[in-house]
């Protein structure tokens, strides 16, 4: 019965009930939360219908946001099979992502040292419900691959931009971690999140998974999660500020963003349908945050 109330009143999902804790909270406490609702209303409000493509297709995300990439890639469906067999040959590791794949389903990561490349082009263009592209792999700065070595650990940033007057808007930052020796990172695929203050770049709570786990330390190597310190952070967030700009028609968007060695910084993909669970786990509710920037939209 409490959880219809939450679902008229609030919007909230079954899954936003149990994982903010709405069964303890009032009123009072759960109008401070993003609910599955109130996520539709942000989402409407600052992205255009038409545009998210650019960031829901990643061979039209990877076009426009070239410049952020700092990888080598290739549209698989729009090659021919002597250009996909040069580009396997050109890396010892590739990566084979479907352009609408989410939360990691759909990525492949493959060894290209035995690898029949032609045997692969004919299976990925032969899937006539399916569009693929080829990324080299790529590398992350040491600090952030000792949490787990055997994925890539991306800053998540949600940013929503004032384009009236031209001012990006950092909502929310975390680190999301692989575990498990997963190959991808994903918060819905066993990952590890934990908050990332977005004044000091320190990370501010423990580690958390969808489960509701939660970790002091990595769970496989033992690095501590609370209190580290996300490297160059000042220019981690002016990059996501430009990326931000890039596209003005969607303006509600969660960067996966690498930090390289020497400050570089790459994006993995743009989500203009960032999770808002994933923003308010263990820490607290973002809606009023939102609320005071979208209500002019």
């Amino acid at each position: 019965v409490d959880y219809v109330f939450a679902f008229i009143i609030q919007g909230a999902s079954i899954s936003d009930y149990f994982a903010y804790g709405f069964y303890k909270l009032r009123y009072k406490g759960r109008k401070e939360y993003i609910t599955y609702r109130r996520y539709h209303v942000i989402q409407n409000k600052c992205n255009k219908v038409s545009d998210r493509c650019l960031c829901r297709e990643k061979n039209k995300f990877n076009e426009l946001f070239k410049e952020f990439l700092g990888r080598d890639w290739i549209d698989v469906n729009n090659v021919d099979e002597m250009l996909f067999i040069s580009f396997c040959h050109k890396y010892p590791v590739i990566f084979i992502k479907e352009i609408n794949g989410y939360r990691g389903i759909g990525t492949r990561k493959i060894e290209t040292e035995n690898l029949n490349a032609k045997d692969l082009y004919n299976e990925l263009i032969s899937d006539i419900n399916s569009h693929y592209i080829a990324e080299e792999q790529i590398t992350q700065i040491s600090e952030l691959a000792n949490f787990h070595p055997w994925s890539i650990n991306t800053i998540r940033i949600v940013t929503v931009y004032d384009t009236k007057n031209n001012e990006v808007h950092i909502m929310n930052a975390r680190l999301r971690m692989g575990n498990k020796k997963n190959s991808v990172d994903n918060f819905h695929f066993d990952g590890i999140g934990a908050n990332i203050n977005i004044e000091t770049g320190i990370i501010d709570t423990i580690g958390y998974d969808v489960h509701n786990n939660v970790y002091l330390t990595h769970p496989i190597t033992g690095k501590q999660i609370i209190g580290f310190q996300i490297p160059y952070w000042e220019e981690c967030k002016s990059f996501v500020h430009r990326a931000a700009k890039h596209i003005p028609t969607v303006r509600y968007i969660g960067w996966d963003v690498v930090i390289q060695d020497g400050g570089r910084f790459l994006l993995i993909e743009g989500n203009d349908n960032a999770d808002h669970d994933f923003q308010q786990l263990h820490n607290c509710g973002l809606w009023r945050q939102y609320q005071s920037i979208i209500k002019e939209f």
